[in-house]
């Protein structure tokens, strides 16, 4: 759209030059008649002119008015030049835009189609958000929304290698195993984020308890039932 944008703006700029120039031929057509008109009146005066003096008075006029209609000559063939290659040009722009929106036509419908895929793939989770949701407590839904609201949509995580991976915080053993239990929902304790067990991803099954040695007395830590 900008490029067809930019195209519309030079095809605009060329097509209004184009147009003064060819008022330009115009109005030289008009003062070219009125230049042979008036060297046809010089002519015929000059015919019956009496004296030297004014004969030469008309006869330098004729040759101002021919100078000026040899100018004129010029200046037309010039602008004709300039109005062919601005043709062109207008021409090539007329072939680009064309091209370009039926470039974006395609890419329109391209969009188009995605849309309703997404569309439909949002209505279908919709469904099975309703399904869920119909079985699960008022209050707890009402937390992992607020959850999901604050955390940008990001409301489950892992707890892995010892860690939450939504902020990174490390958690005692004993907290972990109840995550690992999987016999409730539970949440973290700094991001409070739905929490779901995730076997070490390390080499040996090792987590991050292995470098602080026995994570056993950790109870005063976290009390999951708050």
């Amino acid at each position: 759209n900008e490029i067809l944008s930019r195209l519309k703006k030079a095809y605009l700029s060329k097509h209004k030059q184009y147009k003064k120039l060819e008022e330009n031929l115009l109005t030289y057509d008009k003062k070219f008649g009125e230049l042979k008109l008036e060297q046809a009146d010089l002519e015929e005066k000059r015919k019956v002119t009496k004296t030297q003096k004014e004969f030469e008075v008309i006869d330098k006029s004729i040759r101002d008015k021919k100078e000026r209609e040899e100018e004129l000559h010029t200046q037309m063939e010039q602008d004709r030049e300039v109005i062919n290659d601005l043709r062109s040009a207008i021409n090539d722009y007329e072939i680009d835009m064309k091209r370009q929106e039926e470039d974006i036509a395609r890419e329109q419908e391209r969009i188009n189609a995605e849309l309703a895929k997404v569309k439909k793939s949002m209505e279908e989770l919709e469904a099975k958000e309703r399904e869920v949701v119909e079985v699960i407590d008022e209050d707890f839904r009402a937390k992992f929304e607020k959850i999901v609201r604050n955390k940008e949509g990001r409301g489950i995580v892992a707890l892995t290698c010892g860690y939450c991976t939504g902020c990174h915080l490390v958690l005692p053993q004993e907290f972990i195993n109840k995550v690992r239990s999987n016999d409730k929902i539970y949440f973290c304790p700094n991001c409070s984020r739905t929490l779901y067990f995730k076997e070490d991803d390390v080499a040996g099954g090792e987590n991050i308890f292995s470098a602080f040695g026995n994570a056993d007395d950790d109870d005063d830590f976290f009390n999951a039932e708050d």
